[in-house]
């Protein structure tokens, strides 16, 4: 990856964000901005880590490592404004902000066991199914601030699972082809996993807003797919320059 392109990329991401309009009335009948403001509440409460185990894992011995390192700091920086903008359509729906939860706890155990590449696929995961979350709340919702917020965070969802991509596109990329299908494998099982339970917490506000099980799954799968897709996409570009580096050393 060349990770001083996403240092650049993130440092640019921050000039000039717009903000949602928060003087704008509140238009959510209560029972449902009730059931949002839950639902948000837990997705503000994962933005919130501080990112520690992934810069201690980061190899001192990669050639970008530096680079890589703050382009990690910057998406930090950027999930904590994702925070941000939660707390603030939470509170502004009425709810209240969360310290702990089931859910949360989960995830900060899984992503923790298997050193960086496991957690970056764990956090891939939960931005994938976030993604397929936040679309269908911008669908559903008939406040403005919340579809802006979802807007934003989809617009940055899409480069952080592009980021993470490039970064286990090169481990996959050297993997030989029945470790790939282990990988494929156990991503998937670790994707249903999340699926299942983002839909046990979060699937009654999702259907106050029109959007039943089958419907989320889809959202969901198709954007697994197509991340899986792009993985496949890049490790063979890299497996290409690869060979062509070979060549030209050997002549």
């Amino acid at each position: 990856m060349k990770a001083k392109n996403w240092v650049a990329y993130y440092q640019q991401n921050r000039v000039n964000r717009s903000e949602p309009e928060w003087c704008a009335a509140r238009t959510e009948e209560a029972e449902r901005a009730k059931e949002l403001a839950r639902s948000l509440s837990h997705f503000q409460l994962g933005e919130t880590g501080g990112g520690s185990f992934l810069f201690k894992n980061v190899d001192p011995k990669d050639p970008e490592a530096e680079s890589y390192g703050e382009a990690l700091r910057l998406f930090v920086e950027e999930e904590k404004e994702h925070a941000r903008l939660l707390a603030e359509v939470t509170c502004r729906l009425g709810g209240h902000l969360i310290r702990r939860h089931w859910t949360h706890g989960l995830f900060r155990v899984v992503r923790k066991l298997l050193g960086l590449h496991f957690e970056i696929q764990v956090l891939v995961i939960a931005e994938l199914v976030g993604t397929a979350y936040y679309r269908k709340v911008e669908e559903g919702t008939c406040d403005l601030p919340l579809k802006q917020v979802c807007g934003l965070l989809l617009k940055d969802e899409a480069f952080h699972v592009r980021f993470h991509q490039e970064k286990l596109a090169e481990q996959y990329g050297r993997m030989m082809p029945v470790l790939r299908q282990l990988w494929l494998l156990s991503f998937q099982i670790l994707f249903y996993g999340a699926l299942s339970a983002a839909w046990l917490d979060h699937g009654r506000c999702l259907k106050s807003l029109g959007t039943d099980r089958a419907t989320f799954w889809r959202e969901a799968e198709g954007e697994c797919v197509n991340f899986l897709d792009g993985m496949e996409i890049l490790a063979g570009k890299q497996k290409r320059l690869t060979g062509w580096q070979y060549v030209e050393l050997a002549g």
